[in-house]
């Protein structure tokens, strides 16, 4: 590899919940690498997708949707998209949904007009978009708020225009070593993507407010047991309430889950596999800086929600 021609360095993708940075990103990936739902606040944490080619290795970056913190989960997300586009970006990938109303990104914006990288306007969902004077307008005012290096017009759910938008991140990017050895996918653990895909599943089994009191921790990951790996996770929910709904009458909602998932699982690992779940009562979890940490999150106490 020759490094002096070499390209490498990080891609973040930052926008509203549901603007479909995930839907993105797996676009990226050539694979289902980050989780994805109808619902908004399924990304929790940031997570990596390394594309690589002959001269380059992009690390695209999945944040949460930016949105204003109700408890201290929501506020470890709102962190994770302020360390990555303040510390890590070497090109923020700024995705608004053309199909919602524009103002509810104006505290992002407020945001985004502090980082010192190139940004890309990307205006996605343009599929459903059916008038282009819209996408016109909404460029215009964009681009009056922010110093805008480049425009594009997607559907991350199509693939629409994907492959132009990933070629132009090369072209801003730094001559560097690559990051990560050839052939690495992603920075985490496969137990870490087990636990998200039965999280995506609650997120699409379930109502209300049942998907965002849960949080899944898979206690034993154990690979080539016979000819599947076996997984064991305890689905945490804030209060007793909840139990009896994820588990179902007659245990009815959690054998639909256990399968669902299993399945996704399986999707990912590429190999058979065999689900465990457990449901406990944690209470107040998501407002408990000590369980938070625990269970992965990045907790700054010295930040207030505001």
């Amino acid at each position: 590899m020759d490094n002096t021609n070499f390209k490498s360095g990080f891609a973040v993708l930052c926008g509203l919940p549901n603007a479909g940075k995930s839907t993105l990103l797996n676009r990226f990936a050539g694979g289902l690498l980050s989780a994805v739902t109808y619902k908004p606040q399924t990304t929790r944490q940031n997570i990596l997708a390394i594309c690589e080619g002959e001269n380059y290795q992009i690390v695209f970056v999945d944040t949460p949707g930016f949105l204003k913190p109700e408890y201290k989960l929501q506020q470890t997300m709102v962190s994770c998209v302020d360390r990555a586009v303040s510390e890590e970006a070497d090109v923020v990938l700024f995705l608004v949904d053309a199909t919602v109303d524009y103002a509810l990104n104006a505290p992002l914006v407020e945001k985004l007009k502090q980082v010192n990288c190139p940004i890309f306007l990307v205006l996605n969902k343009i599929d459903i978009v059916k008038d282009p004077s819209r996408l016109d307008a909404l460029e215009k005012q964009i681009t009056s708020e922010l110093k805008i290096v480049k425009k594009f017009r997607i559907s991350a759910q199509q693939g629409v225009n994907v492959g132009k938008l990933q070629m132009a991140v090369v072209s801003v990017l730094p001559t560097s070593p690559a990051y990560f050895p050839p052939g690495q996918w992603t920075d985490r653990w496969e137990r870490f993507y087990a636990a998200e895909f039965i999280r995506e599943q609650i997120f699409l089994l379930y109502q209300k407010e049942i998907p965002y009191s849960t949080y899944v921790e898979v206690e034993k990951f154990t690979e080539n047991l016979g000819d599947k790996n076996f997984i064991r996770a305890r689905i945490h929910v804030e209060r007793e309430s909840q139990k009896p709904i994820v588990i179902g009458k007659g245990g009815k909602m959690i054998a639909q889950l256990r399968q669902r998932a299993q399945k996704r699982v399986e999707e990912f690992l590429g190999r058979p596999c065999r689900v465990e779940l457990q449901v406990v009562v944690s209470p107040g979890w998501r407002n408990n800086s000590e369980l938070l940490e625990k269970f992965g999150y990045i907790v700054r106490d010295d930040e207030t929600m505001q």
